[in-house]
This record gives structure tokens, sequence and C-alpha cells, in this order.
């Protein structure tokens, strides 16, 4: 596409700018399959800490 918003009507330009959904008031679903195991996934859905360890990237 071209960028000739001279072209363009602003409206249309300020439309096109806005995520198509709002995904902020929508709930997270997530889906578990039946063979799960249900520790693995109360596992895998605890939030992982933040360790200020993990940022150290030695130099090269």
């Amino acid at each position: 596409m071209t960028e000739n918003h001279d072209l363009a009507p602003e409206a249309d330009v300020t439309e096109q700018q806005l995520p198509a959904v709002e995904t902020a008031d929508l709930p997270v679903e997530t889906r578990v399959p039946m063979e799960a195991n249900p520790a693995d996934v109360a596992e895998q859905a605890a939030p992982v800490p933040y360790d200020e360890d993990d940022d150290f990237r030695p130099s090269t």
C-alpha cells in the first residue's frame, strides 16, 4: 500500500490505526487437553517470578 496520506480521508486513517479487536475487556480462556496431567497444568499456569540474575548477559 502506498503512503499517500494526502488522498486518504482523515477518519479512515484514524480508524485504521486502531486495533481490530479490543482484547482488554475479553477474558483469557485457556484450553486444557483432556489427557493433560492436572498437576502439570497447575504448574504451567503459575506465574514465573522475576529474577534479576536472568537479565545478566556476559559481553562478547
